[in-house]
């Protein structure tokens, strides 16, 4: 075992086993002493600086939660997680290896037990991380015989857990930072769900606090929209009084004014003059535009964008397609969230009923390829050449043996109607129809292939038929809702090809008829 590490000028510089394997870089080694306090304050304070400032930040935080943008974009955001449904477990096991048996009867019993809780609501819960820094999840435990059962999983109040120096987490209830005796919580009996916690901040990062001054100067918005809507809601009334006219005359035309505002009567001296003048419109659009762009502000901070939770009108295709796609990464960011949770929930599974040596059960968000991407590569490669056999359909698509052929199948597999009859042999005219079903079936598109009603169709106005015009006119006809026009002339040129094979095959199956009926 090696005690030290050559250094590039070339000397030596020994270690201790006991200095590598004790953590330096402590609060206490830092200088900030908080166990020494022993109890009161005897836990980290929040380290975020918003909430800091406002005191109780259990009140602030349920405060912004009611706003209205801040809702939607929070249940927009959850949404796209609980609404996917590719949530699976699986056995654990190395890459590549099969489940060992303990592995499997660990994942069943597992899997038995998640039946009882509502998925969904703790889901929601492991959701609420990102808004809040952290969701604490109770485990319930119960003991039957030899084996612990997870009997519920209970997404608890942020608001009720704090952490010690060590960053270890403990329950203080509804006192928070006031508590006197904070609890440790027992081993196995909670797992933290967290959004972005460090070393220096293990409550994790809020994205509700950042939301803080734009719910506030919304606020204040909407009251000064308010008062501006009272104020000027209504036209304004302007009274005109004559040149002449003294002091108390414009006194009592303003009170006339006045109560022509409540009732729209009015008795004005002669030669006064009223008129009503509207507020300017441009004053109101600086308020709701003011009110937009905080709502703006809110969804960038809770969904990375906004467009998918709202739109003007105003935005390209392309600008739409961006915000998407950074919807769908914060989307992916939730699912590598919960699997975390949900594996460490496994974790702990395992060590309680099985030990360390079976692989815990695995959580994954397993999405299904797209098969349009998959189509498109497909389609490259058969213009590059290549030929594929029916593994690759069945197995890339998920499609049935029957329900496709190939383009080099001279009949299609399993299809009772194309197939030859058992035993015997063929007579000209049986091995001339062959030969045009398979021409036909050949050439006609796939998505056609498998109707013998529409094969029969074709054949039909082959038979009937007296020219190639006219032939060329029926399967146009027959076929053109159906095949693109390239497509229907490469048909066409075909099918008449296959037409006079098959005349010709025909009068040769009636002369070899014709002579067995003269012998």
């Amino acid at each position: 075992m090696a005690d030290g590490l050559f250094m590039p000028d070339g000397t030596f510089q020994p270690f201790s086993a006991a200095d590598l394997s004790t953590e330096l870089a402590t609060r206490q080694n830092a200088g900030v002493f908080f166990g020494e306090l022993d109890g009161w304050l005897n836990t980290l304070p929040d380290p975020d600086p918003v909430l800091r400032k406002r005191g109780d930040e259990a009140d602030v935080l349920r405060e912004l939660s009611a706003d209205d943008q801040v809702t939607t974009a929070m249940l927009s955001r959850k949404n796209r997680v609980l609404n996917c449904p590719h949530l699976s477990f699986r056995a654990g096991a190395p890459e590549g290896e099969t489940p060992t048996p303990e592995a499997e009867e660990l994942h069943r019993r597992f899997m038995r037990d998640l039946e009882r809780a509502n998925l969904r609501t703790v889901i929601t819960g492991m959701l609420d991380a990102p808004f809040y820094g952290f969701t604490p999840l109770e485990l319930v435990w119960r003991f039957d015989g030899d084996w612990w059962h997870i009997v519920d999983i209970v997404p608890k109040p942020y608001h009720w857990f704090r952490f010690d120096s060590r960053n270890n987490p403990v329950f203080v209830g509804e006192y928070g930072l006031f508590c006197a005796d904070p609890r440790p919580l027992p081993a196995g009996k909670f797992v933290f769900v967290t959004h972005h916690a460090t070393y220096d901040n293990p409550y994790g990062l809020r994205l509700l606090s950042r939301c803080l001054w734009p719910v506030s100067f919304k606020r204040g918005g909407l009251t000064f929209y308010a008062r501006f809507v009272e104020r000027h809601g209504m036209p304004w009334v302007v009274g005109e009084a004559p040149a002449q006219a003294k002091e108390p005359e414009k006194r009592d035309m303003a009170r006339g004014l006045s109560r022509m505002v409540q009732d729209a009567v009015a008795v004005i001296p002669h030669g006064a003059n009223v008129k009503l003048e509207s507020a300017g419109q441009t004053q109101g659009a600086l308020h709701e535009d003011f009110l937009a762009r905080q709502d703006r502000a809110i969804s960038k901070v809770l969904m990375g964008q906004t467009l998918t939770i709202e739109t003007d009108g105003k935005n390209s295709l392309a600008a739409t397609e961006a915000h998407k796609s950074v919807a769908d990464d914060l989307a992916d960011a939730d699912k590598a969230m919960v699997t975390d949770a949900w594996n460490e929930i496994a974790w702990l599974y395992a060590q309680v009923n099985a030990g360390p040596g079976v692989l815990a059960p695995l959580a994954e968000y397993d999405e299904p390829e797209d098969l349009n991407v998959q189509a498109d590569l497909g389609k490259k490669i058969r213009e590059m050449g290549a030929k594929f056999t029916r593994e690759y359909f069945t197995g890339r698509f998920g499609l049935k043996p029957e329900e496709f052929t190939l383009e080099d199948e001279a009949t299609p597999e399993g299809n009772a109607n194309f197939a030859a009859p058992a035993g015997g042999k063929k007579t000209t005219a049986e091995r001339a129809q062959d030969r045009l079903d398979a021409a036909i079936v050949k050439m006609l598109p796939a998505a056609l292939k498998s109707s013998r009603a529409f094969v029969t169709q074709v054949e039909n106005e082959i038979r009937a038929a007296k020219s190639y015009e006219e032939l060329e006119e029926a399967l146009a006809a027959l076929l053109s809702p159906s095949m693109t026009m390239d497509a229907l002339e490469s048909f066409l040129a075909r099918a008449m090809t296959a037409a006079a094979g098959y005349g010709a095959a025909s009068v040769q199956a009636e002369g070899e008829e014709d002579g067995e009926n003269l012998r």
